[in-house]
């Protein structure tokens, strides 16, 4: 019976499985296109100079040009998809935020047609604040509607004063996570949701900026230190990645999240023995996390420990069953382990997840072969897997011992002289292909 040990398959390491703390995934909250019911000629017609968008974000910086300090508003009505007359919602707001920007020197306008925001010279965070409260308070007795609301001060860090807005409105989104009829002032942890939608949306430097910035205002936020640290790690800088991780652990060792990234920072470095201590001192903080038993299995199965690997990545299917590349690797384990129909069964799995799984097609033909059944089907996997990853070496290798074992022998010199030239060890077999040629 061919053996497998000499072929065993090591997934490639990827640097895309840092993970963000618990707090920062769901920023992405639910949102809804404004109901088209919401009427900007009723506004007008209560008040007619009303300003929107950029006319009224141009004539505030206008009238804030030398104001030493200000303070800018976003309100936003909460639910605004299910109350039934919106309109007159909204124009009941505008009254109220109406009469407080007479009251403070302030001025007003639309944001969109369901956030309103406005200005206010001279205000501190805490007066911004209690304007806040005030508005609340007055909408409270005309309904049961509520609002949620973002407040931004300049100046701020080197913020221009035409950013002020727009950190209001980071603080909104901030608001989301409380939930409705919430207030948020910008800060830190404002810039860390931002930041982690510009990461999310691929656009990795403007995330590291908004990271930045809000070190700049908590430079003690576990969190920031943790994100910033997972752009380090994704831009390969990983010195930098793990000094960020060792950073927030140190400033909230209770969260387990940090710890693993460092762990994982030394396993993309190949310094498994470290890396599998930080992963079991996370591991001691919470064992229910998908990644770090996971990668705690890739660890054993990299340090030959195929037991200890059998227990963690039966683990990982179990916390996450759709996940591929944990059957693919439990695959490898039962490889090693000589469970060759239990490998089967495990590749079998990883391909119903996902059929495009060059290693698994190829793992699995090979799986095959070494219990001598389904001679044409093993072929074609191991086909498959080179037609999806033609520069795999391991593949052409593994193929060309199937058509050894065939008498194919020309097929099998062609795959294992591509294997060599790919940088896998094929010359014994290649030695002994051309013996086989030259013999009479």
């Amino acid at each position: 019976m061919p053996q497998l040990t000499e072929d065993a398959h090591r997934s490639q390491i990827s640097n895309q499985h840092f993970l963000f703390y618990r707090t920062d995934i769901g920023a992405d909250t639910e949102k809804f296109d404004p109901p088209a019911m919401i009427s900007i000629e009723k506004l007008k017609e209560k008040f007619p100079g009303i300003q929107t968008d950029n006319i009224f974000v141009d004539n505030a910086m206008t009238l804030m040009t030398d104001a030493k300090t200000f303070g800018a508003l976003v309100i936003r009505v909460d639910d605004i998809h299910y109350v039934i007359n919106p309109s007159d919602v909204i124009a009941t707001l505008a009254g109220i935020i109406d009469g407080i920007c007479k009251e403070n020197s302030g001025t007003w306008g639309l944001v969109n047609l369901f956030t309103l925001g406005c200005f206010f010279p001279g205000k501190t965070e805490s007066q911004c604040l209690d304007l806040s409260r005030g508005m609340k308070e007055q909408l409270s007795q005309k309904g049961s509607e509520t609002v949620s609301i973002g407040a931004a001060v300049y100046p701020t860090l080197s913020y221009t004063k035409s950013s002020v807005l727009e950190n209001a409105k980071k603080a909104l989104d901030h608001a989301d996570f409380f939930g409705a009829d919430s207030c948020v002032a910008f800060d830190s942890v404002s810039l860390n949701i931002s930041g982690d939608r510009h990461y999310q949306a691929g656009d990795l430097e403007g995330a590291m900026n908004e990271y930045y910035l809000a070190l700049k205002l908590d430079e003690n936020n576990a969190n920031v230190h943790n994100s910033l640290g997972v752009c380090y790690g994704i831009k390969e800088d990983l010195d930098q990645a793990l000094s960020e991780f060792k950073t927030a652990s140190r400033l909230a060792p209770e969260e387990n999240m940090s710890i693993y990234n460092a762990g994982y920072v030394h396993f993309l470095k190949k310094e498994f023995t470290t890396a599998l201590e930080y992963f079991q001192k996370a591991e001691q903080l919470d064992d229910t996390v998908f990644e770090l038993a996971f990668q705690t299995g890739r660890i054993y199965l990299e340090l030959a420990q195929t037991e200890n690997a059998k227990k963690y990545l039966e683990k990982a299917t179990t916390l996450n069953p759709k996940s591929a590349a944990a059957f693919r690797l439990l695959g490898d384990t039962y490889t090693n382990l000589d469970r060759i129909s239990d490998a089967i069964t495990a590749y079998k799995t990883t391909l119903k997840l996902n059929p495009e799984d060059a290693e698994a097609l190829s793992a699995l033909g090979y799986s095959y072969e070494v219990l001598e059944k389904n001679a044409d089907i093993a072929l074609m996997f191991c086909r498959q897997g080179i037609e999806i990853d033609p520069g795999n070496g391991l593949f052409r290798h593994r193929l060309g011992r199937l058509y050894l074992n065939r008498n194919r022998v020309e097929e099998a010199l062609d795959e294992f002289q591509k294997a060599q030239e790919l940088g896998y060890r094929s010359d014994e077999y290649i030695a002994k292909t051309l013996k086989l040629i030259s013999s009479p």
